[in-house]
């Protein structure tokens, strides 16, 4: 006790210090967490079957609705690379709906949302389509190695896009065509410099 009397000064301020670096560690995974809250995140998944009329889903994670403004296809193929805008649905001649909203993938998805954006063959061959001006035939799905969507939208009062993309790959098996995740997760597009690049995305699909 007569040790404690004789640094009282000294434990008081190691004390001080002691509480002011856990609050400042507190303070941190608030702040943290906080911002991980209010950040976009985006969900692209498969489902409703493994081939090429499995459907492509987007979910909105996030903790407030999102814009999507474009959606897009990457496609690998054995000819080279073709990206491709597929926000618009392709309908046949004489089978587009007559409600504009069944003929766009663009459009709010509340938080906690998913959207169908239609199976990965038709997603491909809107994308081969674009390419030639003419609907694939044959074996057109032979061609095809792998499909990236990108999903570009807007969130909340972000003055930048943001946005999300994953890679499928295509394998060719006895049953026919499978799609598989390349990566488990959805690529989240989050870095100031990778989001101003999507403006020139916007800029394709405008």
């Amino acid at each position: 006790m007569q040790w404690i009397e004789d640094h009282r000064e000294l434990i008081t301020a190691l004390t001080g210090l002691g509480t002011l670096a856990v609050w400042v560690v507190y303070l941190q995974v608030f702040v943290s967490n906080y911002r991980r809250q209010l950040r976009a995140t985006l969900l692209i998944t498969r489902g409703a079957g493994a081939g090429l009329d499995a459907h492509c889903f987007l979910s909105n994670m996030s903790s407030g609705p999102v814009h999507v403004a474009s959606v897009f296809v990457k496609l690998e193929t054995t000819a080279g690379s073709l990206i491709c805008p597929v926000t618009d649905m392709l309908h046949p001649e004489g089978e587009s709906p007559a409600e504009a909203r069944q003929r766009t993938r663009q459009g709010p998805l509340g938080s906690g949302e998913i959207r169908d954006l239609g199976s990965f063959g038709t997603l491909m061959r809107h994308a081969l389509h674009a390419r030639s001006e003419s609907p694939p035939a044959g074996e057109w799905h032979s061609e095809v190695r792998s499909i990236m969507v990108e999903i570009v939208g807007h969130y909340g009062s972000e003055d930048l896009p943001i946005g999300a993309r994953r890679v499928f790959v295509v394998l060719e098996n006895a049953g026919g065509p499978v799609i598989r995740g390349r990566e488990l997760q959805t690529e989240q597009i989050r870095s100031r410099r990778d989001r101003r690049r999507l403006m020139a995305d916007l800029e394709r699909d405008r």
